[in-house]
């Protein structure tokens, strides 16, 4: 075994005995199943042979952290102290400008990560956007558009597939196009048109979705860059005061959220903590 190999044979070791494995209803269960996927080589292998590996090496142990001490209640950031990051009005302004311009957006929601920072004129909140998997995998499935045999490859992907689906598509629509490409019963065209249509639905349901990529995460945090202490994910609801979703909630029991919206006189921020809400009003009026 050569050098090259030390690196993640060491994170594997660490991780054996940094994670319990736990009854199938305990909500750890959940940090499990948004980590288990870092235990298979081939993602291992994908991560060592890019730029972002060190980062998200770092990155994956600080999420360790982050995730046990909300699920032990340890260091959390009172609700109060965002509620007075929210008094400031430049600060409110701000997240209701990217608000407004997430309605631009037509293939995922704005998110992000979310910190606060003690200055001198208070706490102050900040809102790190990180770009959606869904974004990204719209961005493909378009340019895979008249390629049908790139595109069949392509959402054959378990990795692909599963995001596919968690913005909401049927798994029987995704199953049944990729038997009509594997075929030949139908001319490429027709092909090309059914594949069209496919697109269209995902971008439908990805534009009110925001999903995270797990990679793209634990990279963001590794960098270093963030300035404050992490509290939780952020993301936008481009819908006039709508709440969070029941997906929502159930993410809160692993991580907290933040579901931003806009209301009668600014914005609307549900933080929601393992199942429970609190909500604030970013008011821009008075």
């Amino acid at each position: 075994m050569n050098d090259y190999w030390i690196v993640p044979m060491f994170v594997l070791s660490l991780e054996l005995f940094a994670v319990i494995l736990p009854p199938s209803d305990s909500p750890v269960q959940n940090f499990l199943d948004r980590n288990l996927h870092f235990f298979r080589g081939p993602a291992i292998l994908y991560n060592i042979v890019t730029n972002d590996f060190p980062n998200t090496l770092v990155g994956h142990f600080k999420e360790i952290v982050i995730i046990n001490k909300y699920f032990f209640n340890i260091d959390q950031v009172p609700s109060v102290e965002l509620l007075k990051a929210l008094k400031d009005k430049e600060a409110v302004a701000k997240i209701y400008r990217r608000v407004i311009e997430s309605r631009s957006y037509h293939n995922t929601e704005i998110g992000g990560i979310v910190t606060l920072m003690g200055t001198s004129n208070g706490p102050k909140v900040n809102f790190y956007e990180i770009p959606s998997v869904n974004e990204d995998l719209s961005e493909r499935l378009h340019e895979l558009i008249d390629f049908p045999e790139e595109f069949l490859l392509f959402i054959k992907n378990r990795e692909n597939k599963r995001f596919i689906l968690k913005v909401g598509m049927d798994e029987n629509l995704v199953n049944k196009l990729t038997d009509i490409l594997t075929g030949n019963s139908v001319s490429r065209d027709l092909k090309i048109d059914l594949i069209n249509g496919f697109v269209r639905t995902y971008d439908l349901y990805s534009e009110s979705k925001y999903i995270l990529s797990p990679y793209v995460f634990k990279s963001f945090l590794g960098q270093g860059e963030i300035e404050g202490e992490y509290i939780g994910i952020f993301h936008v609801h481009n819908n006039y005061m709508e709440p969070p979703s029941d997906a929502d909630v159930a993410n809160s029991f692993s991580d907290r959220q933040f579901v931003i919206t806009i209301g009668d006189t600014g914005i609307v921020i549900y933080d929601v903590v393992k199942g429970k809400e609190v909500i604030y009003k970013g008011d821009l009026i008075s």
